[in-house]
């Protein structure tokens, strides 16, 4: 079963976060332990955890160095 974690929607990099987030920063970090496993999808436009994939999933693409490791 596929999840938002594997889907090309789902944003979980705090260094994304901030950048789509003008001014979070100043009240918070991406990087905060408080936003746990928080994420965001750009389909939905919504924060949301892990969870079974939509019908919206896109795979994301993995290069050849990404899976040599």
């Amino acid at each position: 079963m596929n999840t938002c974690c594997q889907c090309g929607h789902f944003v979980i990099d705090p260094e994304a976060f901030e950048a789509m987030i003008p001014g979070l920063n100043i009240v918070s970090s991406a990087y905060g332990s408080v936003r746990a496993d928080t994420a965001y999808c750009e389909f939905k436009d919504i924060f949301l955890t892990d969870a079974p994939a939509c019908t919206a999933f896109k795979p994301l693409h993995i290069s050849a160095a990404d899976e040599a490791g």
